[in-house]
């Protein structure tokens, strides 16, 4: 018996039911069936939902429409699943929302519904993180966890939209879905699930709403209105009926919560401000014309003073004994799953007797760290949430301490376009950050910060260092020099550093033609290192059958071509050859939501799922284990429409170590890692014949497959051995490097 049924109610839907029954379907280590409800349609929804070949779907026909309650009751009948999940078919499910969803209800017998943040999509499927973050501040201000439920439901009526989970003993308590409720049957049982269970939401992104974010119908207060009627009308039969014993509780006075939703729903609050605004409309044109004034010449200061020095008076080195050098590398997030290469960089420096710390804004991949970063933690220091009172004392002992230099500093980042989307708020943000990070520096003893990244971080990080006439470095890598929205600040970052560190000679070509002559000496070339005694390559005991495994380990993102991995791999299995191909790595959200939702489609399209494994993101030891058991190792690596692209893409690195066999392309830094034909084959990029061809002769030539992969060892061994590379970093720490 699956663990959970999914209810899919569609009335002419086939513009997007396609996509929302492929997400679905993409769910992984749930077991589940999918009923689809076609509602009386009068297009193509029946014949789309026909043509999926799975056996987990079953699909029900109304001859009429019915109605969304007759619909959920019909699969009430179908399934005896333990929860009952409701989806859109205009929707899409996100990947792993279903282990999250049935986690949460098993938390607690009591709880009956569990549902889920959502962010809304265009008709094309768009969106952007702007308005993913504007929609996350509204959840987290108005339903936190343990939010009153009764209370928002009569305030503003159906507060759980979207992707819903029911325990199945909901509706042996308080019945089935009212089929005489024409619009409001998910209300109506909301409220008789309050009732008797709980409700919890699970504070993520689970779910994508179509067409929410051009839907101006339902801001409309005569919308608003008529919902209100509706709602004031079924809470009064609950009440007759005694179907809902809390609004009879003092707690729950109806009348009054009624009222107050007629306020909200109204646009009373609106008027009411409004009026407010009229009586000191004289203030208002002030103020406006005021805000005019300020923001002209705000720009003015931007675009004329960008000359504006960091220092009025230029520092002079300090000269300080390496044994009393106290280093803290700060970056936004520590550990990152996909940033392995900065967690062995740290333990080397550190196991090489450096006095280093981390010092982060928060935390993120915690549960999947690997060992480098969990032997890190102890000595990270995490700024987020940043402490008032502590900011309020660092700012009084900066400016009490040079006064001059202080305004100085504010001024700096008020002139500095340092980002994309720079504001007065964000001006503020920005030098507060930098204050608070300074303090943090200050009571550790730091004395050099180093940046890991050339992003906000490195700005950050530059501005602290002058709050303590420390020394500054910074790390070029990839995305921060190459997308595009990371260029801002670009010469303030790097000219005002002791030293620049990047990863590949390609990265210094391209700095140097941005900074200035004089400011090429600092540049370092130290590639990305391995600990390679953590990569025991297994020798000749690789796959001995027909089927060659192919590996790829990678962020599902534009830049790793992973579109064309998919159309080699189609390409082979036309040609005959017999083969598995298996894809390590995640999904970036929310920004590449919608490329991860195509890479599905196109998988699907493909028709693929015989021969390609989306594994999902993994811990380090298993990714290991996966390089141990492959026989080839594919990076169809490009550079996105952004910008964006790999420079030494480190899975690449750590295939080789395992004496795989690899395939890549010709971009960026590739050529550095990989000599075609000698440890490894390169190919063009975007050229999925030219992959498949490279994939055929390593399939042909098992002696080609050993020998690239003996010769990838080596060059790993003499180039990215991080014993190697770490003393470089110890030299330019130390003050003996440029």
């Amino acid at each position: 018996m699956p663990e959970l049924t999914l209810s899919m109610p569609a009335h002419n839907a086939c513009r997007h039911i396609r996509g929302a029954i492929e997400s679905v379907l993409r769910q992984e280590a749930v077991e589940f069936e999918l009923i689809v409800i076609d509602d009386g349609s009068t297009d193509a929804t029946f014949d789309i939902v026909k043509s999926f070949d799975d056996p987990r779907i079953k699909l029900l026909r109304n001859d009429r429409p019915m109605g969304i309650a007759c619909c959920r009751n019909l699969v009430l009948d179908q399934s005896r699943s333990p929860f009952i999940v409701h989806v859109g078919p205009e929707g899409m499910v996100l990947p792993g929302a279903f282990q999250k969803m049935l986690a949460a209800c098993r938390r607690s017998p009591e709880i009956g519904m569990v549902h889920s943040y959502y962010f809304d999509i265009d008709e094309d499927g768009n969106m952007t993180r702007d308005s993913c973050r504007l929609k996350k501040a509204f959840f987290l201000e108005h339903l936190k966890p343990g939010v009153d439920y009764k209370r928002e439901l009569l305030v503003y009526g159906d507060v759980t939209n979207h992707f819903r989970t029911y325990r199945r003993k909901v509706f042996e308590t308080v019945g089935r879905f009212n089929e005489n409720n024409e619009f409001d049957a998910d209300y109506d049982m909301a409220l008789r699930t309050a009732d008797r269970f709980d409700i919890e939401i699970v504070p993520e992104y689970l779910y994508c709403h179509r067409g929410g974010q051009n839907d101006k119908a339902k801001s409309s207060i005569i919308k608003a209105l008529r919902q209100w009627v509706r709602r004031f009308r079924q809470c009064r039969q609950l009440l007759k009926s005694n179907e809902v014993y809390f609004l009879k509780e003092e707690e729950y006075r109806l009348n009054r919560l009624l009222l107050l939703g007629l306020y909200y729903s109204s646009g009373l609050e609106n008027v009411i401000n409004v009026v407010k605004r009229l009586k000191n409309l004289h203030r208002i044109l002030f103020s406006s014309l005021r805000t005019q004034i300020v923001n002209t010449l705000y720009y003015c200061i931007i675009i004329h003073l960008s000359w504006w020095p960091i220092s009025l008076v230029r520092l002079k080195k300090k000269d300080q004994p390496f044994r009393s050098k106290r280093i803290a590398y700060y970056t936004w997030h520590f550990p990152i799953l996909s940033q392995t290469f900065v967690h062995r960089e740290l333990a080397a420096l550190k196991k090489s007797g450096l006095p280093v710390e981390v010092i982060a804004d928060s935390s993120e991949d915690l549960e999947i760290a690997d060992e480098n970063a969990k032997c890190l933690l102890a000595d990270t220091r995490y700024l987020d949430p940043i402490d008032k009172t502590a900011l309020r004392r660092y700012r009084r002992y900066f400016f009490l301490k040079n006064p001059l230099g202080y305004f100085n500093l504010l001024f700096f980042v008020l002139t500095r376009r340092y980002g994309e989307h720079k504001n007065v708020a964000e001006d503020r943000a920005v030098f507060s950050q930098a204050i608070y990070l300074a303090g943090v520096l200050s009571d550790k003893k730091i004395d050099h910060v180093h940046s890991p990244w050339s992003d906000r971080c490195a700005f950050v990080a530059l501005l602290a260092s002058r709050f303590l006439g420390i020394s500054y470095s910074v790390q070029a890598r990839a995305h921060d020099i190459h997308r595009k929205s990371y260029l801002c600040a670009f010469r303030e970052k790097f000219e005002n550093a002791a030293f620049v560190i990047t990863n590949t000679w390609y990265n210094e070509s391209y700095m140097k033609t941005l900074l200035g002559k004089d400011q090429w000496g600092k540049i370092s070339v130290i590639h990305n290192g391995l600990d390679l005694d953590r990569f025991n390559p297994t020798g000749d005991n690789r796959n001995p059958s027909r089927q060659i495994r192919i590996l790829c380990v990678a962020r599902l993102i534009e830049q790793k071509g992973i579109v064309y991995l998919l159309r080699a791999c189609r390409a082979l299995r036309d040609k005959g050859y017999e083969f598995k191909c298996e894809l390590v790595g995640g999904p970036e959200e929310p920004l590449y939501t919608n490329y991860f939702i195509e890479l599905k489609k196109l998988y699907r399209r493909l028709r693929l799922e015989d021969c390609v494994f989306f594994l999902g993101t993994q811990a380090f030891t298993q990714v290991l284990e996966k390089f141990a058991q492959a026989d080839i190792f594919i990076l169809p690596s490009v550079i996105a429409q952004d910008g964006s692209r790999d420079i030494t893409p480190n899975a690449l690195i750590e295939a080789m170590a395992m004496k795989l066999p690899v395939i890549s392309t010709t971009v960026t830094g590739i050529p550095e890692i990989v000599d075609d034909g000698v440890s490894g084959i390169l190919v063009p990029p975007n050229d999925k014949n030219a992959l498949t061809d490279a994939v055929i002769r390593l399939i042909q030539d098992p002696d080609l497959r050993k020998r690239l992969g003996e010769n990838a060892r080596k060059k790993v061994e003499e180039r990215f051995d991080i014993r190697k590379n770490i003393a470089k970093y110890v030299d330019l720490f130390s003050g003996s490097g440029p």
